[in-house]
């Protein structure tokens, strides 16, 4: 009797096999950042980014994200040196396949582009911890400021380690072009700042940016699938939402909870319509128009969070 397995079958086994190591040894990794309470001295108000982490970091766990994966820094934790550490050490963990999921909670701001390629004369920058609100010439120049460019390129990296078949979303629940100030006894609270961050003599040219906090997001061959989801449009302001209960939270972290929390996975064009909706339902009644952003390469055209 012939008990040698036919060779079709040996490699049907085997293709099984590794289809189903290969979906097993993908992983969902985050890092979330949340900055609320600046040194009294870099000129940042306070706001509330820290409660948006109270909402992520369950939601990621119930979309089995493991505790050891996702990494949070909060306040004097999220200086600059430790986001950027923090970023490359998710793209040397990272593997082929993973999902990442980062989201920062803070200031934001627009500061003089130092290489030339913004049309508008402005690069956006997040604020870590330790990044003074203010231009001081031979004191501070910007370079605890995290900008576009800089992040762009650590994305890059974890785009490039994940590969083509993984996937890279990026919140942003900041504002570059709003107002850091508030009345005295008012319960409005913006993320962001008018004030340019550049020398007193800068002048940008006259053209106005349209565009969102990273550049137009670009697809290479062996690099992640990107989606970047940002508060507002760049001449908006990022109003935070004041809960029934008296708790404060960015409003586009609300939005997205409230959303991902009800469904595994939703078409951009559904999430964009549905996120558009619920940021003018939470935004304060005096408000201005804000619009969430949403940019994607992803050819699929689903968006969840988590494998």
């Amino acid at each position: 009797m012939n008990n040698i397995m036919p060779v079709k079958q040996i490699v049907t086994i085997l293709l099984f096999y590794f289809f189903f190591v290969s979906v097993k040894g993908q992983t969902s990794r985050a890092l979330l950042v949340a900055i609320d309470k600046y040194p009294s001295e870099s000129g940042w108000n306070e706001i509330h980014a820290t409660n948006d982490i109270y909402l992520l970091k369950p939601l990621l766990i119930k979309r089995n994200f493991a505790p050891a994966h996702v990494t949070v820094l909060l306040n004097e934790q999220a200086t600059k040196d430790a986001i950027v550490k923090a970023l490359k050490q998710l793209a040397k963990d990272s593997r082929h396949g993973d999902y990442i999921y980062i989201h920062f909670s803070c200031h934001g701001q627009q500061m003089a582009d130092d290489n030339g390629d913004e049309t508008d004369g402005l690069d956006e920058a997040l604020i870590p911890y330790d990044a003074p609100r203010r231009y001081q010439k031979g004191v501070y120049v910007g370079e605890k400021h995290l900008r576009d460019d800089e992040l762009g390129s650590l994305l890059d990296d974890i785009r490039k380690k994940t590969g083509d078949k993984g996937t890279v979303t990026l919140a942003l629940d900041a504002c570059h072009s709003g107002t850091a100030d508030r009345d005295k006894g008012d319960d409005v609270y913006v993320r962001g700042t008018s004030y340019v961050f550049a020398p007193k003599d800068f002048v940008p040219p006259a053209v106005v940016c349209t565009d969102s906090t990273l550049k137009e997001i670009y697809s290479q061959p062996g690099m992640a699938s990107m989606t970047v989801i940002a508060a507002c449009m760049p001449e908006q302001l990022n109003y935070e939402y004041r809960s029934p209960h008296g708790f404060y939270y960015g409003s586009l972290t609300y939005a997205l909870w409230e959303i991902m929390r009800k469904n595994e996975s939703l078409p951009f064009s559904r999430l964009c319509e549905l996120l558009k909706n619920r940021v003018d339902e939470l935004k304060p009644r005096r408000g201005k128009t804000q619009i969430p952003l949403l940019k994607t390469n992803d050819e699929k055209g689903i968006f969840r969070i988590g494998i």
